[in-house]
């Protein structure tokens, strides 16, 4: 398992991010979905178009099946391997009619709620081979010591065998007026991802991990969120 950390200084993060190959900035477009059906097919008609094919940016729209009092229901996640990528894809989208389009057709099937932009501080798996999350929106105060206490509990539930799929810890650096970070962990399927919540709040590192951070962070959300489809950059 490959586990990259990256400094929460925004220069370090781009740098190290593009060197490993990763993305290093993820943008989350938030809806209130009434039609899915007509989300994937807009999405589907953009990217076969002419202007959407060179879009520089993976695209997965993901279900918040389970979000609290969020009036969303899905997201689209729209990640980006350099900073250079995501200003080409404003410029594209800006200035072709397929983007409209998009729109357009995007308006009939779900109503923007809300979005943000964020820079990956650990990943560790690939996220985009799990089938389901959990992800744990927060508002942190000392975000180094944070990742730190967060850091040793994953490296110790990884050790003992009860993690094996993709965890992560991002930062919000543009938009959300609440949260200030994330962290998210996947698994196969349901029913292990419930075990594994179990098994990590049962450790005697997540004992150490609350003592260490109740003071630093304060849980806002907790979701449960499923992917739907994804359409990768050609």
């Amino acid at each position: 398992m490959k586990k990259t950390v990256l400094s929460f200084l925004f220069l370090v993060a781009v740098n190290t991010a593009s060197a490993q190959g990763q993305h290093v900035l993820h943008a989350f477009y938030f809806f209130n979905v009434t039609n899915p059906a007509g989300v994937v097919a807009a999405m589907d008609k953009f990217k076969s178009s002419s202007c959407g094919s060179e879009l520089p940016a993976d695209v997965g729209l993901m279900a918040e099946t389970i979000n609290g009092s969020a009036s969303s229901t899905h997201f689209l996640i729209v990640s980006y391997e350099t900073m250079a990528d995501f200003s080409e894809a404003q410029e594209l989208t800006q200035t072709c009619a397929d983007a409209a389009t998009f729109l357009q057709e995007m308006r009939s099937a779900a109503t923007p709620v809300t979005e943000y932009a964020i820079i990956p501080a650990i990943e560790v798996g690939d996220w985009t081979q799990d089938s389901v999350f959990m992800k744990f929106d927060m508002k942190v105060n000392n975000a180094e010591l944070f990742a730190a206490s967060w850091s040793e509990l994953m490296d110790a539930n990884v050790q003992s065998g009860v993690i094996s799929d993709s965890y992560g810890l991002n930062r919000i650096l543009l938009g959300n007026s609440e949260a200030s970070h994330f962290v998210y962990i996947g698994a196969q399927d349901f029913e292990s991802l419930v075990e594994l919540d179990a098994k990590v709040r049962g450790s005697s590192a997540f004992e150490e991990y609350q003592s260490e951070v109740g003071d630093v962070r304060e849980l806002l959300n907790t979701s449960l969120i499923t992917p739907v489809m994804s359409w990768p950059k050609n």
